[in-house]
């Protein structure tokens, strides 16, 4: 039952997730009547085709189906715990997250300075109520690890690593650690194999060493995988 209300839940936040998106992305308020078109950012409805360019309802559509399967993934891993809100906010906040940087290869602190309290304060009201607290101090320890290591990768990188995705990799560390130190180390191998294989395509598609390509979709990807199977793949691999 909780797999089938998280999936519910996802589908039906993924328009909202797509808005919020669009309106970080545009620097707009955070509002439902400040709406604007992705695509030639003139005023536009939410849910609705665009008058000036055409443009269709197809990718919030997408948005929610994503974000509804991934809840559903997750929440089958997590179980039915007091901790699941929390992991269902986390999918909502690394969707939107996801697709700025998609757009428009930032991940704004719009978005990360007030969802990653909010989403670790849910952690930790969840654990507590699962009587778990000790890994959410895991969890802690684990986020403050991530979030070093991708620092030191943005300082040895110089160029083409922003600080946006030191920023995203603390919530990201957070919650993969809450389960498992394993969990946080699929998660960072996840990252640099997706990271890879996005490079290559780019690389092959005619793109320039020097492109600048969004790491935080692979980040957000590896995240969600390890979140998914990692309780399996640390059987196999450790």
């Amino acid at each position: 039952m909780h797999v089938a209300l998280s999936a519910v839940a996802g589908a039906l936040a993924g328009p909202l997730v797509h808005h919020l998106a669009v309106q970080a992305g545009a620097d707009l308020p955070f509002r439902w009547s400040a709406a604007v078109c992705r695509r030639c950012g003139e005023p536009n409805g939410p849910l609705s085709r665009c008058r000036s360019c055409g443009s269709g309802i197809r990718r919030p559509l997408i948005t929610s189906a994503v974000t509804g399967a991934v809840a559903a993934l997750v929440a089958s891993s997590v179980g039915a715990r007091w901790v699941l809100i929390a992991y269902l906010f986390f999918v909502a906040m690394t969707m939107a997250l996801f697709l700025t940087d998609v757009d428009h290869k930032r991940i704004p602190n719009r978005i990360t300075y007030p969802g990653t309290p909010i989403a670790a304060a849910l952690l930790f009201v969840g654990s507590a109520l699962d009587g778990t607290t000790g890994a959410f101090a895991r969890a802690v320890l684990g986020a403050l690890a991530y979030g070093a290591f991708f620092l030191l990768v943005f300082v040895v990188a110089r160029g083409g690593f922003g600080f946006g995705d030191v920023k995203l990799a603390v919530p990201l560390g957070l919650f993969c650690s809450y389960l498992s130190w394993a969990h946080m180390l699929l998660a960072g191998f996840a990252t640099a194999a997706l990271g890879g294989v996005a490079a290559l395509a780019a690389l092959v598609g005619g793109a320039g060493t020097k492109s600048e390509l969004p790491y935080g979709p692979p980040m957000i990807i590896g995240a969600w995988a390890s979140i998914v199977w990692g309780s399996t793949l640390a059987g196999v691999i450790f």
